[in-house]
């Protein structure tokens, strides 16, 4: 860990000798620009969760980014972060620090054309749409949906070639394959050391898109996990409504022996630029065939989302989960700076 993070700053510093102008004027969600190979900003988020446990409140992400454009072909992404940084549980009247800080992401990017370009390093898997919006700030809920955190890797150590198709300018492509454990896995969802998969997705219309997804993974355990992704959104006025589903088989001794299924509906409905309300229905299955036993799991949300500024966001929503023993209120601050 300490060799990584002594590469990254090596890196990072001999970044900055580039940058012989002093810092541009400081915009919010876009940091400071030292020089075109040079950006460094972050983000930071805070969390109030109350449930029947109790109630307790986070500072739940803060993170460095830095990132810039080495040449005009090249760039690159690093991404240094505390998760959980603080939590304060009323009810316990206790608290807990995590100091420690680990790489997010930190990639390069190679840039041919629109129809070729290649990504190397630690980053976010490209399946789907909520997996692309890896912060609070970016969502319009606090809360994930159980599929993006329980299905596959959110994080990818690897090599992502992608690109639009050259017989349809509307269909974007990516191939990914991962063959070395995770770069860093302090805040890994699924443990991976291989990994490989093809996703497309196609801008049908104005305001319908499709795509999906197809790969396998193995886990470092050894068990080998495949799954058929779907997803789509549809827009219209101010009303934006995305859907997300994926099943998985999971090989257990070299048989599919247990299958998962879930989704997610979301819908958005902006009443002006600032004030958003939100309702999300998902659901999460297994089915183990060894002992013909099942675990269901239905979550329904509603929300609401202020942005006085697209950076900064203020969110509250409200959970209904199958076992009422879940349900939980939950809001947060979040700004990208």
């Amino acid at each position: 860990m300490y060799k990584r993070l002594g590469c990254l700053t090596a890196m990072l510093f001999s970044l900055s000798c580039q940058a012989t102008e002093p810092p541009a004027e400081y915009q919010l969600g876009r940091g400071f620009k030292f020089s075109d190979a040079l950006i460094v900003g972050g983000y930071l988020a805070s969390e109030f969760e109350s449930n029947d446990a109790g109630e307790s409140f986070a500072v739940d992400d803060l993170a460095v980014l830095v990132y810039g454009d080495i040449t005009p072909n090249l760039s690159y992404m690093a991404e240094l972060e505390s998760a959980e940084l603080y939590k304060y549980d009323f009810a316990a009247s206790t608290e807990h620090w995590n100091r420690s800080a680990a790489i997010e992401r930190l990639y390069i990017d190679y840039h041919l054309s629109d129809r070729f370009s290649m990504r190397v390093g630690k980053q976010i898997m490209p399946i789907g749409y909520w997996n692309l919006q890896p912060i609070n700030v970016l969502r319009e809920t606090t809360s994930n949906p159980v599929y993006s955190s329980s299905m596959f890797p959110k994080f990818l150590t690897g090599v992502d070639v992608y690109g639009y198709a050259p017989f349809d300018e509307a269909l974007n492509w990516h191939f990914y394959v991962q063959a070395t454990k995770d770069l860093d896995d302090s805040y890994i969802n699924i443990a991976s050391d291989r990994h490989y998969g093809l996703s497309v997705n196609r801008v049908m219309s104005s305001q319908w898109q499709l795509g999906g997804s197809i790969g396998k993974f193995w886990r470092v355990d050894g068990t080998e996990v495949s799954y058929l992704q779907a997803n789509a959104r549809f827009e219209y006025e101010d009303f934006t409504a995305s859907m997300e589903g994926i099943v998985q088989d999971d090989g257990i001794n070299g048989t599919d022996e247990v299958t998962t299924n879930a989704f997610f509906v979301q819908g958005e409905y902006a009443l002006n630029f600032r004030h958003k309300i939100i309702a999300r229905y998902e659901r999460f299955k297994t089915l183990d065939l060894r002992l013909a036993g099942q675990a269901h799991q239905q979550i329904k949300t509603v929300g609401y989302s202020y942005r006085p500024v697209y950076p900064v966001s203020f969110k509250v929503e409200y959970q209904w989960h199958s076992d009422s023993a879940n349900d939980r209120l939950l809001a947060s601050f979040a700004v990208l700076f």
